[in-house]
């Protein structure tokens, strides 16, 4: 890469970074406003997901308009006030910009599982907070045995997803558990070109806690043009992004 496309990087960066720093005030006053007063909550939570869905169309505003990226964006359907969950290959942090930009805009907007420890970073242990995202509240336990760790996790994963009963998201899964290289394939042996072995136990358990008989499932594919990275992306020097989308 060249030092202009460092540098167009390192303000995209930064444009990231001011559009997520400007908001953190008032969704922070929003988020103490619905845990303090006392019948506020729904009109908070629809303020909340407002600056949420305003914070997406700055960065995708300057990604595309500024930078000149491309990808598609298929028409999902998919009404804000309901649960579902979000299937996705994952190959670079540029995935949940991606997926925020075609999911966000007119669905529902986007939670992860984020385990408890996680709340106590600063910036986004309050926006965890604030939009509610389930948290994990596992507990680690020495020499205990597999099946008893797999039994408490659906069970964690259960209890961390009933925040979406009363305030439906699109939760995100990534099946492959972390981001596909080249060298994480060779590890696994996978089977696939370009994925690594996905892994079902989390999908199964988000399905059980989450199925209420319409839950659906948005299978998106993220397809990167040739090598990249986080930091060519953020340069805006990459091919086309194609991103595929099927609901179940």
């Amino acid at each position: 890469m060249s030092l202009c496309s460092h540098i167009k990087a390192a303000l995209s960066l930064s444009v990231i970074t001011l559009n997520l720093l400007f908001w953190f005030v008032p969704v922070l006053v929003l988020a103490l406003a619905k845990w303090a007063i006392p019948g506020q909550r729904a009109r908070a939570d629809v303020a909340l997901e407002a600056i949420y869905r305003t914070a997406v169309r700055i960065d995708d505003a300057w990604l595309k308009g500024v930078l000149g990226l491309r990808w598609n964006t298929p028409s999902l359907g998919v009404p804000r006030d309901e649960n579902v969950i979000v299937l996705s290959n994952h190959a670079s942090w540029a995935d949940i910009l991606l997926i925020q930009s075609v999911v966000v805009r007119d669905g529902p907007i986007l939670k992860f599982l984020a385990k408890r420890e996680l709340i106590f970073m600063p910036l986004f242990g309050a926006i965890f907070w604030a939009f509610d995202f389930p948290i994990l509240r596992r507990r680690t336990r020495g020499n205990e045995p597999e099946v008893d760790r797999r039994r408490r996790d659906l069970e964690a994963i259960e209890e961390a997803c009933r925040i979406l009963k009363v305030r439906p998201a699109a939760l995100v899964n990534f099946a492959e558990g972390t981001r596909a290289t080249a060298e994480k394939r060779r590890e696994q042996s996978s089977a696939y070109s370009h994925l690594l072995e996905p892994r079902v136990g989390g999908f199964s358990a988000l399905l059980d806690a989450l199925d209420d008989g319409k839950l659906r499932i948005i299978d998106l594919t993220l397809k990167y043009p040739g090598t990249h990275s986080f930091w060519s992306f953020l340069s805006g020097e990459i091919e086309p992004i194609e991103i595929d989308a099927s609901i179940f």
